[in-house]
């Protein structure tokens, strides 16, 4: 757990410290606690004490039950959630300090199109920032839905969305994800929430809790890149992204013409912003020279070298960001339709334009499947994709829905998840994937393993036509186990 165990020097240092005062704090205290007791929720602290981060007393808050108080189970169920346990000192988990996405990049509507959700239907998705899994659960009732991310971070955004579902009132829940930012958030973390959170989750946003408050940044480099807007939606490595895309847009001098599309009236409005204004400066050779370095595309996109490649192989940099871009604000209207590009301009949502688990219908809808474990469940897995679908019951999985997850595979990698995915599957079950590339290279990989493969949408090169509101990917594929 973050900040359990402390380096040589400060234990010894504070560990005698206090001994002058005659207050024990042995580690072989806590040890015995948490043997003899049920933790329930704990934190892991640090008190800045006379000069802040310098001088840093740890402390912790334990609380815990007796062993015969409840029975031993091997995971933290919640109300219409289980957070299935997982050893956060392995190290595909301890890469991660922070969330990658703090909002999902991928449409749900061209998934729920392509999904034909039915009650019962047992699903597995990749977690990302969990809104599309609310989606999915909104869209259809009595469904299993399977969460998985590597990323411990990611499922704890999904974990507070779930319990800010299941406790807050609907203006409370859309300033901290509508608008990214609850002033009195540590109040409602630790009297509503923390009773809904699983004990890593309720650590981790204990120990961020000016994701949702803070008004300035703690480096000054933040600071300027944040250009004055601090708030949910501004961290993880996709904050970094937005504030990054800030700063360019602004020395590329299309900030506010960026600002007027996001508020445009209607679409003819915005095609003439875009086309006389910003196209030509925001798709300039400096701007693709930034995106097409391996390390900036990766820190500021989520995008890996294994995809990266997939894209040269088909084409360039500068034609696949024009092949992005210009249908996007050619034929979507951003300010009412488009959330997932007003997000990127505004670095929050609107009442008219936010994804559907924000609009207070489907805000009402979820709740009550939040509070209500007979109707649809969540299962929250911190692991790989093959340690989950190996856990599964072979033809327990009805469908599965993977993003752009295979783009970043080794082909030794890809085997042996679509093996796993072959072996979960019930027959009749599909994959869902989208790829950087219009023909991904493990196509080949699923027929050979016997599946079905049909493209349900390829975009060409210099198209009009997005396929969907991102319009990101290359491809959108569908692979059906005979």
């Amino acid at each position: 757990m973050p900040g359990y165990h402390c380096n040589w020097f400060t234990r010894m240092f504070w560990l005698h410290w206090f001994e002058l005062d005659h207050v024990y704090l042995h580690p072989s205290r806590r040890n015995y606690l948490e043997h003899a007791f049920s933790p329930v929720k704990a934190f892991n602290g640090r008190n800045h004490f006379v000069i802040p981060y310098l001088v840093q007393i740890p402390y912790y808050v334990w609380i815990g039950k007796r062993q015969s108080a409840q029975p031993l189970t091997d995971s933290s169920k919640q109300s219409g959630w289980t957070r299935l346990p997982y050893n956060p000192a392995k190290p595909e988990h301890t890469q991660f300090s922070t969330y990658i996405y703090g909002f999902t990049w991928e449409d749900p509507q061209a998934d729920i199109a392509a999904l034909d959700l039915q009650s019962g239907d047992n699903i597995m998705v990749i977690t990302s920032a969990g809104d599309n899994a609310l989606a999915y659960a909104a869209h259809t009732n009595g469904l299993t839905i399977h969460c998985v991310d590597m990323n411990p971070c990611q499922n704890h955004l999904l974990e507070l969305k779930l319990a800010a579902l299941s406790t807050l009132d609907y203006s409370q829940f859309w300033s901290m994800f509508g608008v990214g930012r609850l002033p009195n958030f540590k109040k409602v973390l630790d009297t509503e929430l923390s009773a809904e959170l699983s004990l890593p989750a309720y650590q981790y946003w204990r120990s961020h809790l000016d994701t949702f408050t803070s008004n300035t940044s703690n480096s000054l480099l933040t600071s300027l890149m944040s250009l004055g807007r601090h708030n949910l939606y501004t961290t993880g490595y996709s904050g970094l992204a937005l504030r990054c895309l800030a700063v360019v847009t602004k020395l590329l001098g299309v900030s506010k013409d960026l600002k007027q599309i996001s508020g445009a009236s209607s679409l003819t409005d915005q095609i003439k912003i875009w086309c006389s204004r910003v196209s030509h400066n925001l798709l300039s050779s400096t701007s693709i020279h930034i995106l097409d370095n391996p390390l900036a595309i990766w820190r500021l996109m989520g995008v890996p070298s294994n995809q990266l490649k997939m894209l040269h192989d088909e084409g360039s940099m500068s034609q696949y960001v024009r092949d992005t871009l210009d249908p996007v604000f050619l034929s979507t209207h951003i300010s009412s339709n488009n959330y997932f590009y007003r997000m990127l301009i505004c670095q929050q949502y609107s009442q008219t334009c936010c994804p559907d688990y924000l609009t207070k219908p489907v805000f009402g809808k979820l709740q009550e499947i939040a509070r209500n474990t007979q109707d649809t469940t969540f299962n929250i897995h911190t692991a790989t994709i093959v340690d989950t679908l190996q856990k599964m019951k072979p033809g327990e999985l009805s469908k599965a829905v993977i993003m752009d997850h295979m783009d970043w595979c080794t082909p030794d990698e890809a085997d042996a998840e679509i093996d796993a995915l072959k072996t979960a599957l019930k027959q009749g079950g599909f994959v869902l994937w989208r790829s950087a590339a219009r023909i991904p290279w493990y196509v080949a990989n699923f027929k050979a393993s016997g599946f079905k493969v049909e493209a349900i949408s390829v975009r060409q090169p210099n198209t009009q036509t997005a396929l969907d509101r991102v319009n990101m990917y290359a491809s959108f594929y569908k692979a059906t186990k005979p």
